[in-house]
């Protein structure tokens, strides 16, 4: 029964470090996303220089998708946004910087002439740039972390069980 008991105990300490590092990847999928669809807005702004409803809708990757939805609830562009941001903010994978650059964008973004936007957009890809670096070298460290801290504590409570 102890050693049944030990197996379970290595199980789940095991499961919560891949668990843990698993979410730090997918921050990086995240911001990683993000970045693509400041680009992908940039492009349409540049080509079509659509409205920000209109953006709204062609907004692609996880944040695109909350955004639509919220579009659908919501009359007001400016308040779709902030729920989509709200909701982003909601993941379990996803930090407060770059839900905050998603809020600040989203207050900018539309306020000023298709040549500015460009400018604002490219200011905002670079920092979610510099974050997706930085959330990158933190999955690379704290997930290896994670995964041989879950073992060796599982590990360390089945011996102690024993």
């Amino acid at each position: 029964m102890r050693v049944a008991a030990g197996l379970v105990i290595l199980l789940v300490c095991t499961l919560w470090g891949c668990r843990r590092s698993i979410l730090l990847k997918r921050r990086c999928a995240l911001i990683s996303g993000l970045r693509l669809l400041v680009e992908h807005y940039s492009i349409e702004i540049a080509c079509t220089a659509p409205t920000l409803d209109e953006l709204a809708r062609l907004g692609q990757g996880e944040f695109g998708e909350l955004l639509r939805c919220c579009v659908e609830e919501e009359p007001d562009i400016r308040q779709a946004w902030s729920c989509a941001v709200t909701r982003l903010a909601e993941l379990p994978h996803c930090g407060s910087e770059e839900a905050e650059l998603m809020s600040e964008l989203g207050r900018e973004l539309g306020t000023c002439p298709a040549e500015s936007q460009l400018s604002l957009l490219k200011l905002y890809a670079a920092r979610l740039d510099m974050l997706y670096q930085q959330a990158e070298k933190i999955s690379e460290q704290k997930g290896r972390l994670y995964r041989s801290g879950g073992v060796l504590a599982g590990l360390g409570a089945a011996v102690m069980l024993l």
